[in-house]
């Protein structure tokens, strides 16, 4: 079965330094690489960058690691397209979802995925999609 990683999960393990803290991020990421193929898109490694840099002051070149060392190796990239944005554009009309959150779901769709792990309830407006998260 395949999993869509959202960019809260990869941004908790990229910024929280507290090993005690981490731990159950870092369970529920081995659980999801151990149990379902993993996959994610380009506009989430953009979120993990940024967002680490922004609110939490990692650098640019950490977060880069993070992703080189425990992102690719383990989780496909879906492509993104026009018809990723055809889809996403209909999402974000029909559930007034966020613009990167319909292009997930709308690369989700496009290849069979219907499990997201990421901690946005936006994601529970979607019937055909079920939201995975730490319990």
């Amino acid at each position: 079965m395949k999993v869509f990683i959202d960019a809260p999960l990869l941004i908790y393990l990229n910024t929280m330094a507290d090993s005690r803290e981490r731990i159950p991020y870092e369970n529920f990421y081995i659980e999801i690489l151990t149990r379902y193929k993993a996959y994610t898109d380009i506009i989430v490694l953009d979120e993990v960058i940024y967002i680490s840099w922004r609110k939490y002051r990692v650098p640019y070149r950490v977060s880069i690691e993070f992703i080189r060392s425990n992102v690719l190796p383990y989780v496909s990239i879906l492509s993104l397209g026009e018809d990723e944005f055809e889809h996403a554009a209909k999402t974000m009309l029909e559930h007034e979802l966020k613009p990167s959150a319909a292009l997930h779901i709308a690369a989700m769709a496009n290849n069979g995925i219907h499990l997201i792990a990421s901690e946005d309830k936006e994601y529970d407006k979607i019937p055909a999609v079920k939201r995975l998260w730490i319990e």
